[in-house]
């Protein structure tokens, strides 16, 4: 069988239609792509056993010298792409995508926590802080509880699809086991930058209306879960910290101030 028409490119792979009712994610050819491709299909392993909303796993498979995998076929925009520049739409979607995340945070499967060990191995590894600051970051992450809820640990609208039988979240190569506001705190770390995907949508592109999307979705998740809104503030220093080995550029330079700015308040 042959690759079909691209349906969609990541930072670390694009996904192709594969058949009728399949897709095919192909890593991008560079190093560590198999260690990449093989930890997603484990958690996807995981994550198919559980009652979520995800894209059922088929397996993984060599294709054009890669290791890929394939997934069940999931028809619909993305949460990003379809969300209209008005209050209305964006305080739905993000209210929806709370609702999704509760949801996640919610099921119930026997997987031993490992977010907190993953977080402090990240943080150890990033080259571009200062040994002080890592070992503040180090020293907060230590004192938050481990959890046991599943995380997806990169849920955002880019990657939610609504498809005709409802919303289901896709890649989860990052999926964590761990304290459900860990994920939350990342979720709002995302949206709350101000990094843009390429050819992003217009209502990502106002501020404002960011700014509410992000609002929206932790009060919203505040209301489902009866968490208090302050118990999120405890995560961010370790989050900003294990996100800057993952970015490049500017990108890395605006995370890093804000690191600074959480562990030395002016």
């Amino acid at each position: 069988m042959r690759k079909g028409q691209l349906l969609g490119v990541g930072n670390t792979a694009r996904v192709y239609e594969w058949g009728a009712s399949e897709a095919i994610k192909i890593f991008h050819l560079r190093e560590g792509a198999r260690e990449e491709a093989m930890k997603e299909a484990r958690n996807a392993e995981i994550v198919s056993r559980l009652s979520v909303k995800a894209p059922r796993f088929s397996g993984m498979i060599e294709y054009e010298g890669k290791t890929c995998l394939l997934y069940e076929k999931v028809e619909g925009p993305t949460m990003l792409e379809y969300i209209q520049p008005t209050k209305s739409d964006v305080t739905e979607y993000a209210r929806l995508m709370a609702q999704l995340q509760a949801e996640l945070h919610a099921a119930e499967f026997d997987v031993r926590p490992n977010l907190k060990f993953e977080l402090a191995a990240r943080i150890r590894h990033t080259p571009v802080i200062a040994e002080s600051d890592k070992a503040a970051a180090l020293g907060m992450l230590e004192s938050l509880p481990e959890g046991n809820a599943l995380c997806h640990y990169d849920l955002h609208p880019g990657n939610i699809i609504l498809s005709p039988k409802g919303p289901v979240i896709i890649d989860w190569m990052n999926a964590l086991v761990g304290d459900p506001l860990a994920d939350v705190a990342r979720s709002f770390m995302m949206l709350s930058s101000s990094a843009l995907p390429p050819q992003a949508p217009a209502w990502l592109t106002e501020r404002a209306l960011r700014d509410m999307f992000a609002e929206a979705y932790v009060v919203e998740y505040a209301r489902l879960t009866g968490i208090d809104r302050s118990s999120l503030d405890g995560w961010l220093v370790p989050t900003l910290a294990a996100r800057i080995c993952e970015m490049r550029g500017q990108e890395q330079v605006e995370i890093v101030n804000r690191l600074q700015a959480a562990i030395h308040p002016s």
